[in-house]
C-alpha cells in the first residue's frame, strides 16, 4: 500500500503495541480475583480489599524489584452492576496514595495526600456507562462524597502506604483496615471462573499468545473496555485487520499467507518491546530515568506497552519516580565483588516531598538475604551525616566498618540491580535540574 505502511505486518506490530497494556491488565485482572479470599496475599474476589500486610521475605520470588518502602492495599473494581462506594480513613499525616487505573493502565485518578489531604474521604465510583439514578442511593451515602466516573468497568487500585521499617506494621495496619468498598444496589454474588489461570505469570500468558488468538481476545475486551477519544487514529488504522471495537476478529478473512504476516508483525512488536529501554528513557550519570510520560500516557503507545512489559501499574511522575542504576563512576555494569560509594552533597539530596530510598536487588530484580536483614536504605533511616550535611551510602557485600554500618546497604555477589525510588518527587526532579550523582568504586 505504499508510502502509508499498510502492510499487514506493520499493522499487526502497531495493533498488537497498542493492545498489549489491555490484554495484560484483564489477564492480570483473572488472575488477581479468581482466588479465594486469605489464600494468597493480595489476591481475591473484586471489591474487596486485599491487603500485603509485611515487606516481602528474602526469598519472596513474585513480583521483580518490589519496594520496602510501603505496605500495599490491593483492590479491583468491577463496575458492570452498579457504582461501588470507597472508604478511606485519616492517616494522621501519614503519606499514601491510591491510584485508580483503567483498563488500558492509565492512571485516571489519584487518592492520597498529594492530591486530596491524609483525612477522611468517601468516593463514589462509577462505570462509563452507567444509565442508572445515582438520587437511588442518597440514603447509603455519607454526607459528603466526591464522584468519580471510571473510563473502564474494571478498575485496578493499587495503595501504596507508607512504612518506616517492620517496627512500623501495626500502624499501618490500622490505616489498611480502616479502608473499605462498599458494592451499592442489587447485583449477583462473584463466582471464581475456575478456567482462570492463576498461577502463570501473566506477561508468560500474554507472550503463549498467538497472534490470531491475542487479536481474539483484544477485540472482545474493546467490546467492553471502550478505547480512549484520542485513539481514533490508531483505531483507524487497525480496522484494516478487522479489529473494530464491537465486532469479533475473524482471521477466516485472511490466506495463510496472510496470517504468517499477521504472526510476524506481532514478533516484531515483542522484539520491539525487548529492546527499547535504551531508546524510552534518559540517562545521566549512569542512572536510567522515566520521566514523561508515565503513568498517563496518551497516544505513546510504544511507551505505555513498554512499561506494561517491565513495571505494569506504574504512577505518574508526580507521585513517584524511580532511577535505575546501569554503570558506575567508569562506565561499567555495577558488581556486587566491588565497593562502591554513592555520594550526596548536602544540596544534592534527592528532592522529596514524601520520602526517599536506594534498594539493592541481584541482576534478576530480586533481594539477597543479608547479614542486616537489609534491602533498602532511605532517609527515614538513623544515617550518619558529614559535617556539612554531605551524605555517603556503601554499596556493598561486606560490612564498611562498625562506624559506617548505619549507611551501609548490602550487596550480593556478582552482578545487580540498584533501584532509587523518590516519594512525591519535587519539580526539580522532574524537570531535570536534579539527578543521582555517579556511583563510584571505594
Amino acid at each position: 500500500m505504499g508510502k502509508l505502511s499498510n502492510d499487514l505486518r506493520t499493522l499487526s506490530q502497531e495493533a498488537y503495541l497498542y493492545l498489549y497494556p489491555l490484554v495484560t491488565m484483564d489477564l492480570t485482572r483473572r488472575q488477581g480475583t479468581n482466588v479465594e479470599a486469605g489464600v494468597r496475599p493480595g489476591f481475591g474476589p473484586p471489591n474487596t480489599f486485599h491487603h500485603l500486610r509485611a515487606f516481602p521475605p528474602a526469598d519472596f520470588r513474585a513480583v521483580v524489584r518490589p519496594n520496602f518502602d510501603t505496605l500495599y492495599a490491593n483492590l479491583w473494581l468491577d463496575l458492570t452492576d452498579g457504582p461501588v462506594l470507597l472508604h478511606v480513613p485519616d492517616t494522621d499525616d501519614r503519606y499514601y496514595m491510591l491510584p485508580l487505573l483503567d483498563m488500558w493502565t492509565d492512571v485516571f485518578a489519584t487518592i492520597g495526600k498529594r492530591t486530596t489531604g491524609t483525612g477522611a474521604g468517601d468516593y463514589l465510583v462509577v462505570g462509563p456507562d452507567y444509565e442508572g439514578d445515582l438520587t437511588e442511593f442518597y440514603d447509603d451515602l455519607p454526607e459528603e462524597v466526591a464522584l468519580i466516573v471510571a473510563p473502564t468497568p474494571h478498575v485496578w487500585a493499587i495503595g501504596r502506604i507508607q512504612t518506616n521499617g517492620p517496627a512500623d506494621y501495626p500502624a499501618v495496619h490500622a490505616v489498611q483496615d480502616g479502608m473499605s468498598v462498599r458494592a451499592l444496589g442489587d447485583r449477583p454474588p462473584f463466582v471464581i471462573d475456575p478456567t482462570a489461570d492463576t498461577r502463570t505469570e501473566p506477561l508468560r500468558q500474554v507472550e503463549a499468545l498467538s497472534a490470531v488468538d491475542f487479536f481474539t481476545y483484544a477485540t472482545r475486551l474493546l467490546d467492553t473496555n471502550p478505547p480512549h477519544p484520542t485513539d481514533f487514529s490508531v483505531l483507524a488504522r487497525i480496522g484494516s485487520l478487522g479489529i473494530v471495537p464491537g465486532d469479533e476478529f475473524d482471521p477466516g478473512q485472511f490466506d495463510e499467507a496472510e496470517i504468517v504476516e499477521i504472526e510476524a508483525g506481532a514478533a516484531s512488536a515483542r522484539e520491539l518491546l525487548a529492546q527499547s529501554q535504551p531508546t524510552l528513557g534518559i540517562t545521566a550519570n549512569g542512572w536510567s530515568l522515566f520521566r514523561e510520560p508515565m503513568g498517563v500516557y496518551g497516544n505513546y503507545y510504544l511507551q505505555r506497552a513498554f512499561v506494561t512489559l517491565v513495571g505494569l501499574g506504574a504512577n505518574p511522575v508526580e507521585d513517584a519516580i524511580y532511577p535505575m542504576l546501569v554503570t558506575d563512576a567508569d562506565g561499567e555494569p555495577v558488581n556486587g565483588d566491588h565497593d562502591y560509594v554513592l555520594h550526596f552533597e548536602a544540596d544534592q539530596l534527592p528532592p522529596a516531598a514524601a520520602f526517599w530510598s536506594v534498594t539493592m536487588y541481584d541482576a534478576e530484580g530480586f533481594q539477597v538475604a543479608n547479614a542486616l536483614d537489609r534491602f533498602a536504605i532511605g532517609d527515614r533511616d538513623d544515617l550518619r551525616y558529614g559535617p556539612d550535611g554531605s551524605l555517603d551510602l556503601y554499596l556493598q557485600h561486606e560490612s564498611p566498618g562498625a562506624d559506617r554500618e548505619s549507611n551501609w546497604l548490602p550487596a550480593p555477589r556478582g552482578p545487580v540491580g540498584v533501584t532509587m525510588r523518590l516519594y512525591a518527587p519535587l519539580p526539580e526532579a522532574l524537570d531535570g535540574r536534579w539527578v543521582p550523582p555517579v556511583v563510584r568504586k571505594a
